[in-house]
């Protein structure tokens, strides 16, 4: 893509984007979200550089010790010390640009690899609601609502669609002596790898801002731990240790639930024993652990861990009347997760530096009996595959920053589960640069641009897609966003 017909045609979305800014700099610029509020401090204290999600040391041991640091009172006292709720919204917009536009069809029915037009429209994407922080002494939470305007079409669904998303209570307790500090705690949440504080794995890894408009693109396997199937369907019960700050053990059961309270924290509707389909997957309990060695020395900080997780999904019901959801009739494939992660950082302003790294194996026991969880039929009764992750960030005086992320799978050939290629290959390999500027704390701009390197096991125009070949790169992707969080 030539740089002067993108800034031709990003001169729009420029504008809109800096409509937002001037909305934000006459907002109060103390009026950070929730947990901010709550402690006082600025955002640069809890999240390198100030940019969400990525935590320091002090903001793993806010959520650590349940959201509860700061002077808020118990819930349960009639008076505060906080002057505003505990509440903070989000909103997301965004304008995708793609590199192919061609139509691979006929002309009655078109099967376009990234859309009809050059580009989507730079309109909202999300918004959501925040809640949560200090409940009492020891018990605190972390509560999101989502509505979302787009549903992987180039044009909008049919209307804003909304439930809860991450969501999380958390309850702990911390005993320093005079040569030990232990912390301890249990949670509930509605995501696996919620729980995670290093920000290497699930919904805090540091390219969390994500392609609202994928239309036709194949999306690249995915490990089940890591792809998180089941988010906001199931949910996790925990338990965790961090000792003297360097030793940390957690250990968790998923499941989706049937009924009962526990269902308020999901979407959708609940597992049903019928006919009649679910939205939960994991529907047999399911185990997670995680291990990890954390040093801190200065402004810097290293953590190594492992990460493991067995899933028994629930494969797609086959009563072609019913919707088509897991379901207890539904065949079980088994999901054997093992992997290791590692994050350093260095925080020292004006230089902010963070490192992510996670490599994670899956064999897959399948049950050849029907469709899986995706709705797809394996051919093989066992397959293998290695999901690969990597980032580095680099931030100046927590406003201008640069990201670089990598992402690759490979393992063992599948035509049932990977189609693009005669060979059914998982191979996938895709870099995304991305730089981004804070103007005020409140406001994030960025520009982001995803190109695959190989895809279904090939480099060039190798690739079955509607019956033409394509090559990985007719899938590139690029995206200019405007992120308001208060």
């Amino acid at each position: 893509m030539k740089l002067t017909s993108l800034l031709e045609r990003a001169r729009g979305s420029i504008l809109v984007l800096l409509g937002v800014v001037s909305l934000a700099v006459s907002l109060d610029a103390s009026a950070i979200p929730v947990f901010a509020r709550q402690t006082g401090f600025k955002c640069v204290a809890c999240h390198v550089g100030g940019m969400y999600p990525q935590l320091t040391s002090l903001g793993r041991m806010f959520k650590l010790t349940g959201y509860t640091l700061g002077n808020a009172n118990d819930i349960f006292n009639l008076t505060t010390n906080i002057d505003r709720p505990p509440v903070a919204i989000m909103v997301q917009t965004a304008r995708q640009y793609y590199t192919n536009t061609k139509n691979y069809g006929t002309p009655s029915t078109p099967a376009a690899i990234n859309g009809n037009s050059p580009s989507s429209s730079m309109d909202a994407q999300v918004f959501s609601v925040f809640a949560g922080g200090h409940i009492t002494d020891n018990f605190g939470a972390f509560l999101q609502f989502t509505a979302g305007k787009y549903s992987g079409e180039q044009t909008p669904s049919t209307g804003w669609g909304g439930s809860i998303d991450n969501s999380e209570l958390r309850y702990a307790d911390r005993i320093v002596g005079q040569d030990s500090d232990l912390i301890y705690g249990v949670y509930m949440n509605n995501r696996a790898l919620m729980s995670d504080v290093w920000n290497n794995m699930g919904p805090w890894q540091s390219g969390w801002i994500n392609y609202f408009n994928t239309m036709s693109a194949p999306q690249a396997p995915t490990t089940f731990l890591m792809g998180e199937t089941p988010q906001h369907t199931e949910v996790g019960v925990g338990a965790y240790l961090f000792k003297d700050k360097t030793w940390y053990a957690e250990l968790a059961i998923h499941k989706s639930p049937t009924h009962g309270p526990f269902s308020l924290l999901t979407s959708g509707n609940p597992p049903s024993n019928t006919a009649n389909g679910s939205n939960g997957t994991v529907i047999d309990p399911s185990p997670y652990l995680r291990l990890a060695y954390n040093k801190e020395w200065g402004p810097h900080s290293f953590e190594l861990g492992l990460h493991s997780m067995t899933t028994y999904a629930h494969g797609i019901n086959q009563n072609t009347s019913a919707p088509q959801n897991s379901d207890y009739s539904s065949p079980v494939s088994t999901y054997r997760d093992v992997g290791l992660d590692a994050q350093y950082q260095y925080v020292l302003d004006p230089h902010y530096f963070a490192a992510h790294g996670r490599i994670t194996h899956e064999s897959m026991n399948n049950n050849l009996s029907g469709p899986n969880y995706a709705g797809a039929t394996p051919t093989n009764a066992t397959d293998t595959l290695t999901e690969t992750y990597a980032d580095v960030t680099y931030i100046y005086k927590a406003k201008y920053g640069a990201l670089l992320q990598y992402q690759g799978a490979s393992g063992s050939s599948d035509v049932g589960l990977y189609g693009m290629t005669p060979g059914g290959s998982p191979d996938w390999q895709a870099w995304t640069p991305h730089v981004f500027w804070a103007p005020v704390q409140n406001v994030r701009i960025g520009y982001m641009y995803t190109f695959y390197t190989k895809m279904g096991g090939v480099t060039g125009n190798q690739l079955t897609f509607n019956g033409a070949s394509v090559s990985p790169h007719d899938f590139n992707t690029s995206m200019v966003y405007a992120t308001l969080i208060y």
